[in-house]
Protein backbone atom coordinates (compact mmCIF):
# COMPACT_ATOMS: atom_id res chain seq x y z
CA UNK A 1 0.00 0.00 0.00
CA UNK A 2 1.53 3.37 -0.80
CA UNK A 3 1.00 6.29 1.30
CA UNK A 4 0.88 9.31 -0.85
CA UNK A 5 1.65 12.61 1.29
CA UNK A 6 1.91 15.87 0.64
CA UNK A 7 5.52 18.05 0.25
CA UNK A 8 6.04 21.12 1.12
CA UNK A 9 8.35 22.77 -0.82
CA UNK A 10 11.74 23.91 0.65
CA UNK A 11 12.26 27.59 1.06
CA UNK A 12 15.89 28.13 0.11
CA UNK A 13 18.28 29.30 1.85
CA UNK A 14 19.59 32.45 0.72
CA UNK A 15 16.39 34.28 0.23
CA UNK A 16 15.51 32.95 4.21
CA UNK A 17 18.55 34.68 5.07
CA UNK A 18 18.11 37.53 3.15
CA UNK A 19 14.53 37.85 4.38
CA UNK A 20 15.92 37.97 8.03
CA UNK A 21 18.66 40.78 7.34
CA UNK A 22 16.24 42.34 5.53
CA UNK A 23 13.50 42.57 8.94
CA UNK A 24 16.64 43.20 11.31
CA UNK A 25 18.03 45.96 8.94
CA UNK A 26 14.73 47.59 8.77
CA UNK A 27 14.20 47.56 12.55
CA UNK A 28 17.30 49.38 13.73
CA UNK A 29 16.36 51.88 11.21
CA UNK A 30 13.02 52.47 12.67
CA UNK A 31 14.60 52.11 15.96
CA UNK A 32 17.22 54.59 14.96
CA UNK A 33 14.87 57.20 13.70
CA UNK A 34 12.35 57.08 16.69
CA UNK A 35 15.29 57.25 19.07
CA UNK A 36 16.76 60.50 17.03
CA UNK A 37 13.31 62.08 17.32
CA UNK A 38 12.82 61.42 21.07
CA UNK A 39 16.55 62.91 22.03
CA UNK A 40 15.48 65.99 19.45
CA UNK A 41 12.35 66.34 21.65
CA UNK A 42 14.65 66.54 24.68
CA UNK A 43 17.11 68.30 23.52
CA UNK A 44 14.53 71.32 22.80
CA UNK A 45 12.62 71.10 25.79
CA UNK A 46 15.36 70.79 27.86
CA UNK A 47 15.15 73.13 31.05
CA UNK A 48 18.74 74.00 31.36
CA UNK A 49 21.64 74.75 28.77
CA UNK A 50 25.44 74.55 29.82
CA UNK A 51 27.65 77.57 27.88
CA UNK A 52 31.11 76.56 27.93
CA UNK A 53 33.94 77.65 26.14
CA UNK A 54 36.38 75.87 24.71
CA UNK A 55 39.83 77.29 24.44
CA UNK A 56 41.95 76.08 21.33
CA UNK A 57 45.59 77.85 21.71
CA UNK A 58 47.32 75.96 18.69
CA UNK A 59 50.43 74.92 20.39
CA UNK A 60 52.89 71.86 21.29
CA UNK A 61 52.51 73.09 25.27
CA UNK A 62 56.14 70.78 25.86
CA UNK A 63 58.42 72.20 23.70
CA UNK A 64 60.61 75.11 24.27
CA UNK A 65 60.67 75.17 28.53
CA UNK A 66 59.88 77.84 30.96
CA UNK A 67 59.74 80.61 28.61
CA UNK A 68 58.00 79.05 26.36
CA UNK A 69 55.43 78.20 29.02
CA UNK A 70 54.98 81.64 29.93
CA UNK A 71 53.88 82.12 26.31
CA UNK A 72 51.65 79.49 26.12
CA UNK A 73 50.15 80.92 29.56
CA UNK A 74 49.89 84.45 27.99
CA UNK A 75 47.96 82.59 25.25
CA UNK A 76 45.46 80.64 27.38
CA UNK A 77 44.66 83.75 29.03
CA UNK A 78 44.38 86.22 26.59
CA UNK A 79 42.07 83.64 24.80
CA UNK A 80 40.03 83.25 28.12
CA UNK A 81 39.35 86.35 28.60
CA UNK A 82 38.24 87.03 24.80
CA UNK A 83 36.07 83.79 25.41
CA UNK A 84 34.40 85.25 28.67
CA UNK A 85 33.51 88.82 27.35
CA UNK A 86 32.05 87.42 24.11
CA UNK A 87 29.65 85.10 26.28
CA UNK A 88 28.87 88.01 28.62
CA UNK A 89 28.09 90.31 25.51
CA UNK A 90 26.13 87.02 23.47
CA UNK A 91 24.16 86.58 26.73
CA UNK A 92 23.04 89.53 29.00
CA UNK A 93 21.76 87.07 31.52
CA UNK A 94 23.85 84.09 31.50
CA UNK A 95 27.53 83.97 31.69
CA UNK A 96 29.90 80.78 30.73
CA UNK A 97 29.27 77.84 33.29
CA UNK A 98 33.18 76.65 32.46
CA UNK A 99 35.91 77.34 30.55
CA UNK A 100 38.17 74.56 29.35
CA UNK A 101 41.89 74.27 28.47
CA UNK A 102 43.08 71.50 26.40
CA UNK A 103 45.31 68.47 28.19
CA UNK A 104 48.49 69.47 29.69
CA UNK A 105 47.83 73.21 28.65
CA UNK A 106 49.48 74.44 31.58
CA UNK A 107 52.54 72.42 31.95
CA UNK A 108 54.54 73.86 35.21
CA UNK A 109 52.66 71.60 38.00
CA UNK A 110 50.54 72.99 40.12
CA UNK A 111 50.28 70.98 43.18
CA UNK A 112 54.15 69.98 43.02
CA UNK A 113 55.42 73.45 43.13
CA UNK A 114 53.19 74.96 45.39
CA UNK A 115 53.91 72.09 47.88
CA UNK A 116 57.52 71.59 47.31
CA UNK A 117 58.69 74.64 45.74
CA UNK A 118 62.27 73.40 44.42
CA UNK A 119 61.41 75.76 40.90
CA UNK A 120 61.41 79.52 42.34
CA UNK A 121 60.61 80.30 38.67
CA UNK A 122 58.28 77.72 38.07
CA UNK A 123 56.62 78.38 41.47
CA UNK A 124 56.36 81.73 40.31
CA UNK A 125 54.28 80.93 37.30
CA UNK A 126 52.08 78.75 38.78
CA UNK A 127 51.19 81.41 41.47
CA UNK A 128 50.21 84.19 38.38
CA UNK A 129 47.88 81.38 37.31
CA UNK A 130 46.32 80.99 40.40
CA UNK A 131 45.88 84.04 40.81
CA UNK A 132 44.50 84.89 37.53
CA UNK A 133 42.03 82.01 38.45
CA UNK A 134 41.65 83.33 41.83
CA UNK A 135 39.96 86.62 40.10
CA UNK A 136 37.47 84.69 37.78
CA UNK A 137 34.06 84.16 38.25
CA UNK A 138 34.00 81.13 35.69
CA UNK A 139 34.91 77.77 37.29
CA UNK A 140 38.20 76.47 34.48
CA UNK A 141 39.21 72.94 33.75
CA UNK A 142 42.69 72.33 32.47
CA UNK A 143 45.83 69.57 31.53
CA UNK A 144 48.64 69.61 33.94
CA UNK A 145 50.75 67.38 34.94
CA UNK A 146 49.52 66.46 38.51
CA UNK A 147 53.01 65.54 40.82
CA UNK A 148 53.31 64.00 43.95
CA UNK A 149 55.43 62.51 46.00
CA UNK A 150 54.35 58.93 46.53
CA UNK A 151 55.35 55.86 48.44
CA UNK A 152 56.86 53.22 46.52
CA UNK A 153 57.47 49.19 47.51
CA UNK A 154 60.70 50.17 48.65
CA UNK A 155 59.13 52.28 51.52
CA UNK A 156 60.90 55.24 49.66
CA UNK A 157 58.91 58.42 48.49
CA UNK A 158 59.51 59.02 45.17
CA UNK A 159 57.72 62.06 42.87
CA UNK A 160 54.72 60.48 40.70
CA UNK A 161 53.09 61.99 38.06
CA UNK A 162 50.16 61.56 36.79
CA UNK A 163 48.25 63.09 33.32
CA UNK A 164 45.52 65.23 34.83
CA UNK A 165 42.41 67.36 34.34
CA UNK A 166 41.91 69.69 37.33
CA UNK A 167 38.62 71.96 38.06
CA UNK A 168 39.02 75.51 39.68
CA UNK A 169 36.65 77.87 41.31
CA UNK A 170 38.18 80.84 42.52
CA UNK A 171 41.65 79.74 42.22
CA UNK A 172 40.79 76.76 44.58
CA UNK A 173 41.10 73.28 43.42
CA UNK A 174 37.44 71.45 43.62
CA UNK A 175 38.32 68.24 42.28
CA UNK A 176 41.09 66.34 39.97
CA UNK A 177 40.85 63.21 37.01
CA UNK A 178 43.52 61.00 36.74
CA UNK A 179 43.72 59.37 33.13
CA UNK A 180 43.16 56.10 33.61
CA UNK A 181 44.21 54.33 30.05
CA UNK A 182 47.60 55.68 29.61
CA UNK A 183 49.32 55.72 25.68
CA UNK A 184 51.43 52.30 25.36
CA UNK A 185 55.32 53.64 24.72
CA UNK A 186 54.50 56.77 24.75
CA UNK A 187 52.51 57.77 28.15
CA UNK A 188 53.65 54.20 29.65
CA UNK A 189 56.18 51.25 28.68
CA UNK A 190 54.63 48.19 30.14
CA UNK A 191 57.83 46.09 29.89
CA UNK A 192 59.60 48.13 31.98
CA UNK A 193 61.67 45.57 33.95
CA UNK A 194 62.12 42.96 31.33
CA UNK A 195 63.30 45.61 28.64
CA UNK A 196 64.92 48.46 30.73
CA UNK A 197 67.05 49.17 27.60
CA UNK A 198 64.09 50.15 25.25
CA UNK A 199 62.77 52.13 28.42
CA UNK A 200 65.63 54.10 29.13
CA UNK A 201 65.68 55.13 25.83
CA UNK A 202 62.52 56.23 25.53
CA UNK A 203 63.13 58.33 28.59
CA UNK A 204 65.97 59.71 27.04
CA UNK A 205 64.09 60.52 24.54
CA UNK A 206 61.98 62.82 26.59
CA UNK A 207 59.42 60.60 26.83
CA UNK A 208 56.77 61.51 29.20
CA UNK A 209 56.32 58.92 31.94
CA UNK A 210 52.63 58.65 33.50
CA UNK A 211 51.06 56.45 36.53
CA UNK A 212 47.75 55.49 35.76
CA UNK A 213 45.14 57.05 37.67
CA UNK A 214 42.10 54.68 38.98
CA UNK A 215 39.11 56.97 39.79
CA UNK A 216 36.15 57.85 36.95
CA UNK A 217 35.91 61.20 39.07
CA UNK A 218 32.92 63.21 37.90
CA UNK A 219 33.20 66.73 38.30
CA UNK A 220 30.44 69.32 39.60
CA UNK A 221 29.69 72.77 39.15
CA UNK A 222 27.00 75.27 39.58
CA UNK A 223 24.78 73.67 36.77
CA UNK A 224 25.88 70.15 35.51
CA UNK A 225 27.86 67.35 36.20
CA UNK A 226 30.79 65.96 34.09
CA UNK A 227 33.61 63.94 33.36
CA UNK A 228 36.69 64.70 31.35
CA UNK A 229 38.11 62.04 29.00
CA UNK A 230 41.81 62.83 28.60
CA UNK A 231 43.02 62.35 24.55
CA UNK A 232 42.61 58.90 23.75
CA UNK A 233 40.50 58.14 26.42
CA UNK A 234 37.14 59.10 24.58
CA UNK A 235 37.85 56.04 21.90
CA UNK A 236 37.21 53.46 24.23
CA UNK A 237 33.75 52.94 24.92
CA UNK A 238 33.51 51.47 28.42
CA UNK A 239 35.32 54.48 29.86
CA UNK A 240 32.47 57.03 28.79
CA UNK A 241 29.80 54.81 29.95
CA UNK A 242 31.75 54.54 33.68
CA UNK A 243 31.22 58.51 33.70
CA UNK A 244 27.76 58.41 32.18
CA UNK A 245 26.78 55.84 35.16
CA UNK A 246 28.82 57.75 37.66
CA UNK A 247 26.59 61.04 37.24
CA UNK A 248 28.21 62.70 33.96
CA UNK A 249 25.99 64.85 32.51
CA UNK A 250 28.37 65.99 29.57
CA UNK A 251 31.80 64.38 28.74
CA UNK A 252 34.30 66.77 28.25
CA UNK A 253 37.38 65.77 26.28
CA UNK A 254 40.73 67.41 26.32
CA UNK A 255 43.33 66.45 24.01
CA UNK A 256 46.45 67.35 22.77
CA UNK A 257 47.08 65.99 19.21
CA UNK A 258 49.62 68.90 17.64
CA UNK A 259 52.24 66.52 18.12
CA UNK A 260 50.78 65.19 14.76
CA UNK A 261 50.88 68.15 13.23
CA UNK A 262 48.07 66.68 10.58
CA UNK A 263 44.41 67.25 9.75
CA UNK A 264 43.75 63.76 8.99
CA UNK A 265 44.93 62.81 12.47
CA UNK A 266 42.95 65.30 14.33
CA UNK A 267 39.89 64.60 12.02
CA UNK A 268 39.79 60.71 12.64
CA UNK A 269 40.44 61.45 16.24
CA UNK A 270 37.81 63.68 16.41
CA UNK A 271 35.14 61.47 15.24
CA UNK A 272 35.32 59.13 18.04
CA UNK A 273 33.61 61.43 19.88
CA UNK A 274 30.49 61.37 18.05
CA UNK A 275 30.80 57.55 19.10
CA UNK A 276 30.60 58.19 22.58
CA UNK A 277 27.62 60.79 22.33
CA UNK A 278 25.53 58.04 20.74
CA UNK A 279 26.72 55.73 22.78
CA UNK A 280 25.42 57.50 26.10
CA UNK A 281 22.95 59.97 24.56
CA UNK A 282 25.27 62.72 26.15
CA UNK A 283 26.39 65.40 24.75
CA UNK A 284 30.44 65.50 24.32
CA UNK A 285 32.73 68.69 23.82
CA UNK A 286 36.74 68.37 23.47
CA UNK A 287 39.40 71.38 23.64
CA UNK A 288 42.09 70.51 21.87
CA UNK A 289 45.44 72.09 21.49
CA UNK A 290 45.72 72.64 17.88
CA UNK A 291 41.69 70.70 16.65
CA UNK A 292 39.73 69.66 16.32
CA UNK A 293 38.05 71.71 19.75
CA UNK A 294 34.20 70.78 18.37
CA UNK A 295 30.91 69.68 20.07
CA UNK A 296 28.93 66.86 19.53
CA UNK A 297 25.24 66.71 20.45
CA UNK A 298 23.84 63.31 22.05
CA UNK A 299 22.67 62.02 18.80
CA UNK A 300 26.14 62.52 17.34
CA UNK A 301 25.37 65.46 15.38
CA UNK A 302 28.60 67.92 14.95
CA UNK A 303 26.80 71.39 16.70
CA UNK A 304 29.99 73.50 16.03
CA UNK A 305 34.07 73.05 14.58
CA UNK A 306 36.82 75.59 15.34
CA UNK A 307 39.02 76.00 12.89
CA UNK A 308 42.25 73.45 13.26
CA UNK A 309 46.10 74.85 13.49
CA UNK A 310 44.47 78.74 14.75
CA UNK A 311 44.41 80.22 18.76
CA UNK A 312 40.89 80.32 18.99
CA UNK A 313 38.07 79.70 21.35
CA UNK A 314 34.29 78.17 20.50
CA UNK A 315 31.33 78.83 22.75
CA UNK A 316 28.79 76.28 22.85
CA UNK A 317 25.56 76.07 24.30
CA UNK A 318 24.70 72.33 25.55
CA UNK A 319 21.09 70.45 26.41
CA UNK A 320 21.56 68.99 30.03
CA UNK A 321 19.94 65.88 29.85
CA UNK A 322 19.66 65.05 33.41
CA UNK A 323 18.76 60.93 33.89
CA UNK A 324 18.65 60.19 30.32
CA UNK A 325 20.94 57.29 29.48
CA UNK A 326 20.50 54.92 26.88
CA UNK A 327 20.76 51.01 26.35
CA UNK A 328 24.62 50.83 26.05
CA UNK A 329 24.78 52.91 29.00
CA UNK A 330 22.80 50.53 31.23
CA UNK A 331 24.13 47.10 29.73
CA UNK A 332 27.30 47.71 28.07
CA UNK A 333 28.70 45.62 25.14
CA UNK A 334 26.17 43.09 26.22
CA UNK A 335 24.72 42.96 22.69
CA UNK A 336 28.25 42.65 21.30
CA UNK A 337 28.85 39.65 23.08
CA UNK A 338 25.43 38.33 22.17
CA UNK A 339 26.00 38.97 18.25
CA UNK A 340 29.61 37.23 18.73
CA UNK A 341 27.80 34.19 20.38
CA UNK A 342 25.42 34.31 18.43
CA UNK A 343 27.52 34.41 15.17
CA UNK A 344 29.97 31.67 16.53
CA UNK A 345 26.78 29.21 16.87
CA UNK A 346 25.87 29.37 13.41
CA UNK A 347 29.04 28.67 12.48
CA UNK A 348 29.24 25.61 14.56
CA UNK A 349 25.72 24.27 13.82
CA UNK A 350 26.86 24.97 9.50
CA UNK A 351 30.32 22.97 10.18
CA UNK A 352 28.34 20.04 12.33
CA UNK A 353 25.79 20.24 9.72
CA UNK A 354 28.18 19.78 6.40
CA UNK A 355 30.02 16.96 8.16
CA UNK A 356 26.57 14.69 9.02
CA UNK A 357 25.41 15.33 4.97
CA UNK A 358 28.52 14.32 3.70
CA UNK A 359 28.55 11.56 6.26
CA UNK A 360 25.12 10.85 5.33
CA UNK A 361 25.51 10.39 1.70
CA UNK A 362 28.83 8.43 2.01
Amino acid sequence: METIGIKTPAFPAAPREIIIWAVLFVVSLVYGLISINHYNKLQTDAPDTAKIALVQPNLDPWRGGLPAYKANYAALKRLSDEAIASSEAANENAGLDLVVWPETAFVPRIYWHTHYRDDPPSYALVKELLDYLASQDVPFLLGNDDARREVQPNGQYERVDYNAALLFEKGEEKGIYRKMRLVPFTEHFPYKDILPGVYQILLDADTHMWKAGVDPTVFKVDKFNFSTPICFEDCFGYISREFVQNGADILVNITNDAWSQSLSAQMQHATMAAFRAVENRKPIVRSTASGQTCAFSPTGKLLAMAEPFCETFLLVDLPILRGEGSLYTEAGDILGLLAAIFSLGILLFGGISCIIKKRMKK
